[in-house]
């Protein structure tokens, strides 16, 4: 997308790389441009206009994303519009070949990979010579430099595929999920693929026919298969799944062949465990088939044979396959396990199938038995329930190794269902999470971050399309944001001002009135100009008028002063030292009192060194305690320099405060007084303190409670917490330590996989720290918390149980919701340790000298239960998280206050 820099001098566009995807900046009307990440020099487009722009921004999004489709539909539209852009009949040959831009290993230049060979020669491609008709010298030297390029490895294609042997079969399917783990396609894709060899077909299966080419490009195998196979069969369990980038790219490819083999070759759909009518639009006229039911596999093998011919079909000797069944001695005992389990008791369940396998080790229901009671189930079914999947379990591999047909595919769709569960719900999480965000989204930054998040969950719902929608309203949001700065500098009315408004608005030419306001902010410089010119002409002739007036003035007085001249010099001798400074100090206590402190500090410095001043500042304070002037007493007894009475003043000012039931007040003189009982009556009103300074302070301010050693020093005592107030809601609010007050393990070395539940820091946080930090009185104020066990929103780790505590860690999403206010803005986050945490920190070499900020945990589990999710340095959120023994991390703690009614 289009996007402009502001400069003091020229305009600079920047286009993002068609390669990369970095930044390639160039003048306007500039046809070539060079990236600055990847280096790459690379022909432009023509961007007039923010509709043209934003085309193009995103067909180079599918194509760098290999979704050539969805790009070329895009290109096309640039097309119906300007039939002469170079560039656009470039991207639809670039789209046709299926070029993907790598980096060189050796060299580090990007260079081309073809992804969709044809046998048609790019240089007698319509498209390549358009591009080249309708571009200029600069243009058209590097279309050619790359087509020869292409022209090259797409020869290399051919060459190698053209000794490849036919193939009967190609079966497309998605074989990895967004963590990279087997989808439920591969397993149904193998079954296909054992059942077709039986049958004698050769079959393509990328899983198995390309692992030996492993390190190798794979196009030169696939575009072979392609054009020999005369059947495809797509098949897939989830809509996403059949529009997965390479599935899509493998039978968009295809149906291509099948329309132009004159009904020699077909493609055949074939869905599981989803709604038929979401297959993609392009298979609305093929004729799909239900893999669920019954006889379907039978169906397939039959309508393959119709198009391959019989003639490839081998007859084929069937493996028998055992059935596993209990025989009439074990029966009972199985049955008497599963009543344990019924009844919830693990350990008998347990031994009564260990009995059972003594009899028969290979009875795949006794490892089931023992797989149910290993993760506390009491029904079979329950199993599908299971918060995580259990393929990993010894049990579980036994039962299937052992297991017939029907218990095989029961067990392993409760696996398959697990998994299926937890995506939807992971992606669900990012789904809401990044709709939340662009529905709240008001500035450029947030709707990028909501762009972000809707790319974790790309392929969900219609998250790609919001990912791009967001895109469009960041580069607007960036407009109104830069148009609007432009009118707040012309608020000022200064030059200077209307100059930077003059550049801003100069960047939006097109945008609103931008051009309108370019010559209101000329005229106004001008009138200012104007303006300061006269000014300075009537100010030069003023000052001649007054010197010739003084002229004449001086001459006069000379004539009749010197005679009272001796006089005055007596008179103002007493005047200088004693009644003007008497004079002045009352002025400057009646500025004290009316808080006129800029006017009271300017005439202080004028008669601070007096002496008849200093001489009288204890007598003016006594006076202002008698009038209950006790500000302006303490600020006198400053001023003197009696820290005794400043004590004294500050004490009884106190009690005045607590009379009035102005605690707030009152603990602020006291919290750092040490002055007869001030300590004790600082804690006794310490509650409706905290109550007051919390409904005073807005959100993102600090307030201070509680008392914890920081300093690093024991022999002054602990010192007082500060804590931010993050969310402020009815008559509650939600505080975090403003510092990382310790450094210790989420977890025990005893038992690393654990949950928020379970940890060490919750412990910690609610015994240790609750009863060394607070107050009785302050305990009164702290709330016993609902804290949800929230999942990590990427890795989808359960977070555990809800739990009720009154000291805390922030949760993932929290972070995000209270802490992180301004989406993408992740120095929010950013954390200094204390002193005192910062000791162990030292010791163990992760801190720099001259840089004490520092990584917090959160309460999140990370990519799995032995490790958490934490906050870097930095401020942005390290999903995958740190090993829960790690005993560096920081703890902020955090708490909910109820201000409702606190009592002192």
């Amino acid at each position: 997308m289009q996007t402009f820099e502001i400069t003091e001098e020229i305009t600079v566009s920047v286009f993002k790389c068609k390669m990369c995807g970095g930044t390639v900046e160039f003048e306007p009307g500039a046809t070539v441009g060079v990236c600055d990440s990847c280096g790459t020099k690379q022909t432009l487009p023509r961007l007039d206009d923010d509709r043209r722009a934003n085309l193009y921004d995103r067909a180079n999004h599918f194509r760098r994303n290999n979704d050539f489709d969805k790009a070329m539909g895009i290109y096309e539209q640039i097309l119906n519009a300007d039939n002469a852009d170079a560039e656009a009949y470039w991207s639809l040959v670039l789209c046709r070949y299926g070029i993907e831009y790598v980096e060189d290993p050796a060299t580090r230049k990007r260079v081309p990979t073809v992804n969709r060979a044809q046998y048609t020669s790019i240089f007698a491609d319509e498209d390549y010579k358009s591009a080249l008709q309708y571009a200029d010298s600069y243009q058209k030297e590097i279309y050619e430099q790359e087509a020869k390029a292409i022209d090259d490895i797409q020869k290399g294609i051919l060459e190698i595929s053209s000794k490849e042997k036919p193939f009967d079969v190609f079966i497309c399917y998605k074989e990895t999920d967004a963590q990279g783990r087997r989808t439920q396609d591969s397993v149904l894709a193998n079954d296909l693929y054992h059942q077709l060899t039986q049958e004698g077909f050769k079959v393509f299966f990328s899983r198995i026919t390309l692992e030996d080419k492993l390190g190798t490009a794979y196009e030169p195998y696939i575009f072979a298969a392609l054009n020999s196979a005369k059947v495809m069969v797509v098949l897939g369990t989830k809509p996403e799944y059949f529009n997965a980038v390479w599935v899509k790219n493998e039978w968009s490819r295809y149906l291509s062949i099948v329309k132009q083999s004159g009904g020699k070759k077909m493609l055949i759909p074939a869905y599981r465990d989803m709604d038929p009518y979401d297959l993609p639009e392009e298979f609305s006229h093929l004729q799909a088939q239900d893999m669920s039911k019954l006889g379907f596999m039978q169906d397939l093998i039959r309508g393959i044979k119709k198009i391959v011919g019989t003639s490839n079909a081998k007859a084929v000797v069937k493996e028998s396959v055992a059935v596993n069944t209990t025989n009439n001695s074990t029966a009972p005992l199985l049955r008497r396990a599963y009543l344990f389990l019924e009844d919830g008791n693990w350990q008998e369940a347990d031994e009564y199938c260990e009995r059972v396998l003594d009899l028969d080790p290979e009875c795949a229901e006794a490892y089931v038995g023992k797989l149910m009671a290993e993760l506390k189930v009491r029904k079979r079914d329950k199993l599908a329930d299971c918060r995580e999947p259990f393929e990993s379990l010894n049990n579980y591999q036994k039962a299937i190794r052992f297991g017939d047909k029907r218990l095989i595919e029961e067990i392993e769709g409760y696996v398959r269902h697990i998994y299926e569960r937890n995506e939807n719900e992971r992606l669900t999480a990012l789904y809401d999470e990044a709709t939340d965000i662009m529905n709240r989204a008001s500035t450029q930054s947030a709707f990028k971050d909501a762009a972000a998040t809707f790319r974790l969950a790309s392929g969900f719902k219609d998250a790609d399309e919001l990912a791009v929608i967001c895109d469009d309203k960041a580069a607007l949001a960036f407009k109104e944001e830069l148009y609007n700065s432009a009118l707040n500098r012309m608020k000022g009315k200064t030059v200077d001002g209307y100059e930077q408004a003059i550049g801003y608005f100069k960047q939006l030419s097109g945008w609103k009135d931008s051009e309108a306001q370019i010559a209101i902010c000329e005229n106004e410089i001008a009138e200012i100009e104007a303006n300061a010119k006269a000014e300075q002409e009537e100010s030069r002739r003023r000052a001649e008028e007054n010197r010739i007036k003084a002229e004449k003035k001086r001459k006069k007085i000379i004539s009749i002063s010197i005679p009272i001249v001796a006089v005055c010099v007596v008179f103002c001798i007493v005047l200088i030292v004693v009644i003007i400074p008497l004079q002045k100090l009352n002025q400057y206590i009646d500025l004290l009192n009316t808080h006129k402190s800029p006017e009271a500090a300017a005439l202080w410095g004028e008669i601070k060194d007096s002496n008849i001043v200093q001489g009288n500042l204890h007598r003016k304070a006594k006076e202002m305690i008698d009038e209950e002037r006790y500000d302006t007493a303490y600020l006198l007894l400053t001023e003197a320099g009696d820290e005794e009475a400043i004590e004294a003043n500050k004490y009884d000012r106190a009690l005045k405060f607590i009379g009035s039931g102005n605690y707030y007040n009152a603990y602020n003189l006291l919290k750092d007084l040490n002055y007869t009982d001030s300590k004790s009556k600082a804690d006794e009103i310490s509650g409706p303190y905290l109550q007051e300074a919390i409904k005073k302070a807005e959100e993102g301010e600090s307030v201070f409670f509680g008392s914890y050693e920081q300093d690093n020093n024991p022999d002054n005592g602990k010192e007082k917490i500060e804590w931010i107030v993050l969310k402020k809601e009815d008559n509650s609010a939600l505080l975090i330590s403003k510092n990382i007050l310790e450094c210790l393990s989420y977890n025990t070395k005893d038992s690393t996989d654990t949950t928020w539940e379970n940890s060490f820091l919750r412990y910690w946080l609610n015994d240790d720290f609750y009863n060394e930090v607070f107050s009785t009185n302050q305990q009164k104020m702290i709330s016993l918390s609902d804290v949800p066990g929230q999942r990590n929103p990427k890795s989808g780790k359960s977070g555990g149980n809800d739990t009720k505590d009154h000291v805390f860690l922030l949760s993932i999403p929290e972070v995000r919701k209270y802490l992180d206010k301004y989406y993408g803005k992740s120095q929010a986050n950013v954390c200094e340790l204390t002193e005192s945490a910062a000791t162990s920190v030292t010791q163990a070499h992760y801190k720099n000298d001259d840089d004490y900020t520092w990584l917090w945990w959160t309460r999140t589990p990370g990519r799995d239960l032995s490790r958490a999710a934490f906050i870097r340095r930095t401020g942005e959120i390290d999903y995958d998280g740190a090993a829960v023994t790690h005993n560096y991390e920081g703890v902020r703690p955090a708490m909910w206050i109820d201000i409702s009614d606190a009592e002192g």
